[in-house]
């Protein structure tokens, strides 16, 4: 029993070991630049207006790109891939819906793939134009897919 006692160590210096770590955990403020891409190579996220400074843990991000960045060093790169389950989600079929075009004739909205129109529902998306048809999508643009990530830490602020 006394040997635990004589080598637990106290709250000072858990915190003092933890400001010298150098790896990103839960809490840590991080300022870091990423670019994303789907499968097939498409960027969907380039980091062009700036750094994005986040508080790791915050649910701010996807799940898989905030797990992706623990463990990571400032000034460190890395790559990596998240499952849908980690990003946005599988595909529910229950979200997608087929409208008839002639709901859209009377608008002053030009049907293509990948537009959002704002509905009483909320925001959706066209994924596919047929004849006399319109296929629409209340899930978010990037569900079902494997998502790429290039990441480069620019600063860690310790919690």
């Amino acid at each position: 029993m006394d040997y635990y006692k004589n080598h637990s160590l106290n709250n000072a210096e858990i915190y003092r070991r933890r400001m010298m770590s150098n790896t990103i955990e839960v809490g840590d403020t991080v300022t870091f630049t990423y670019e994303g891409q789907i499968g097939d190579g498409s960027t969907f996220h380039l980091h062009d207006d700036g750094p994005v400074v986040i508080e790791i843990g915050s649910g701010e991000l996807v799940k898989g790109l905030e797990n992706g960045i623990i463990g990571m060093e400032q000034g460190q790169d890395k790559e990596f891939k998240v499952s849908p389950s980690e990003g946005y989600g599988e595909i529910n079929l229950d979200l997608i819906q087929i409208i008839d075009s002639e709901l859209l004739k009377d608008t002053d909205i030009t049907p293509e793939v990948g537009l959002v129109i704002q509905t009483s529902h909320g925001n959706c998306h066209i994924t596919e134009i047929n004849d006399d048809t319109i296929e629409i999508s209340y899930n978010h643009p990037l569900a079902g897919e494997t998502l790429t990530y290039g990441v480069k830490i620019i600063n860690v602020k310790k919690k």
